[in-house]
């Protein structure tokens, strides 16, 4: 014999109460914790965008000479480098390129390396919105310059444990070089440049080389970016050291054409550590 099982028995009232207000409880929860996250995320999205716009304006506040800001500073293999030291105006000690130096002026303030010009402490004053005075210094081993990736090797000394010194010769094409990259990259679109002058200089009885370039803006590039400056000094000089061929950087551009005269003056300031 089959045993029928029992018919249904209609659910306790106050079971299915329990039951309702159960998951009245848990769909409360599940929406408080939905609108939480919401609340959470568009804060979150909120921040991201205010981040993102602060640094949409400090790249167009502070871009060294026209140009993008890097984005932090990079090594020689274009990976990001070491966090660079703090400086400040009026005096530079660059220790891992092993130069000193003052500033042209003490308005100038420190910005990310410069990958453009080669220069892991670059210092900055806009002088009109997307254009600024620039002052650093670097060396083969402590950033790249674009477009190349590679660096200027030199050779170990044999009976001593540290790096011999680059010639006058190598300081000099590096100098030069290193002029050459800044004009075409550092510009704008097709500039036109000229050689003021070019020595060898004693900087405190460590003998580098100076190359002073005026460089004059594409009036195109000007128009298309309602800039007032014409025309740019730049003064390249380049030392001996231990990290190799170590280079100091001042441009100045016409706007402040009365730091001119003051540039040859800070540009003898420039020693070796």
């Amino acid at each position: 014999m089959i045993e029928l099982p029992p018919p249904n028995q209609p659910p306790d009232p106050s079971e299915v109460r329990g039951r309702r207000g159960a998951a009245l409880v848990a769909a409360a929860v599940v929406l408080l914790l939905v609108v939480g996250a919401a609340l959470v995320n568009g804060r979150r999205n909120r921040d991201s965008a205010a981040r993102q716009a602060a640094d949409r304006v400090q790249q167009q506040t502070t871009a060294p000479t026209g140009r993008p800001s890097p984005g932090g500073p990079l090594g020689p293999d274009g990976g990001p480098a070491e966090r660079l030291p703090v400086v400040a105006c009026p005096e530079i000690r660059d220790e891992q390129s092993r130069l000193g130096y003052r500033c042209i002026d003490n308005g100038l303030r420190q910005d990310y390396s410069d990958i453009y010009l080669g220069l892991r402490i670059a210092l900055n004053q806009e002088v009109e919105p997307g254009w600024v005075i620039s002052e650093g210094s670097g060396n083969p081993r402590s950033l790249a310059s674009p477009p190349s990736n590679d660096t200027v090797g030199y050779g170990q000394s044999r009976n001593a444990a540290a790096p011999a010194l680059p010639s006058a010769a190598q300081v000099e094409a590096e100098v030069r070089r290193r002029a050459l990259l800044a004009v075409a990259l550092g510009y704008g679109d097709k500039p036109s440049s000229v050689v003021l002058a070019e020595h060898t200089r004693s900087f405190r009885g460590v003998q580098g080389f100076e190359l002073v370039t005026e460089i004059t803006i594409n009036p195109t590039y000007r128009a298309q970016r309602r800039l007032k400056v014409r025309v740019e000094r730049l003064w390249t000089v380049g030392l001996p050291t231990a990290a190799g061929v170590s280079i100091f950087m001042l441009s100045i551009p016409d706007n402040r054409a009365d730091l001119w005269a003051k540039a040859e003056a800070t540009v003898g300031t420039v020693h070796v550590l």
